[in-house]
């Protein structure tokens, strides 16, 4: 995609919700086949591959919550001088969602499409089939992981209700269930992505390792994980 596409007359947003690529904290599940080290790298891969989809969706109007608040400048050098950075805040997933939602939309007349760095073949189809089903009068779109969870969610104006479901809902393999649940109860129309295999486990480290597309800065990252997978 190259440009801002638009959806009911207004060019897009985009919104990652990230946590700083720090070593121990970050990518946890995958340690065993990557190590903490590698685990950060990753993460700090993934941000910058999820901001430069993000500037060719939406040039100018890239924003990113991140996590912890202190991590502004570790956040700053990977995302560059574009995209507009604060803290995360509010009481857990659901809090910290509706919170930089609201964020966005003071600033921005919509739609939005908010995203996880999770995705190593995240790419301008994802953003593109978003925007169509907007243009189309889905009030929500919503991209699901395959292990539960949700890697991009859409929306066009700001939705509480869709961010007022319980934390042990967004936590729960079963969060896309419950969201379509609370989407239909809300009255809204929705959206579906195809579900994709975002980078949590090591069974998805192996799975990306054998993807022939899979971006060649990804593949540095993750090239040694077979050699210490297999001294495990």
């Amino acid at each position: 995609m190259t440009g801002r596409a638009v959806s009911n007359g207004h060019a897009p947003a985009v919104l990652a919700m990230v946590r700083a690529p720090r070593r121990g904290e970050v990518r946890r599940a995958l340690d065993p086949v990557l190590g903490p080290e590698r685990c950060a790298a990753l993460q700090a891969t993934l941000i910058v591959h999820t901001i430069q989809w993000g500037n060719a969706v939406a040039p100018g109007a890239v924003h990113v919550a991140h996590e912890p608040a202190d991590a502004c400048d570790e956040i700053r050098r990977l995302t560059g001088d574009s995209a507009v950075l604060f803290p995360q805040n509010g009481e857990g997933i659901a809090g910290r969602l509706g919170d930089a939602v609201a964020r966005v939309f003071a600033r921005h007349e919509g739609p939005l499409l908010i995203v996880w760095p999770d995705l190593p073949r995240l790419g301008p189809g994802h953003a593109r089939s978003a925007l169509d089903d907007l243009e189309a009068g889905c009030d929500v779109v919503l991209g699901p992981a395959i292990d539960g969870g949700f890697y991009l969610i859409g929306i066009d104006r700001p939705l509480p209700k869709l961010f007022a479901l319980p934390e042990n809902a967004w936590r729960s393999p079963d969060v896309m269930t419950i969201g379509l649940a609370a989407a239909r109860d809300a009255g809204l129309e929705i959206g579906l992505l195809r579900p994709e295999r975002a980078l949590h486990r090591p069974a998805d480290v192996r799975a990306a390792l054998a993807d022939p597309l899979l971006p060649a800065e990804l593949a540095r990252v993750l090239g040694k994980a077979e050699s210490v997978a297999g001294r495990s």
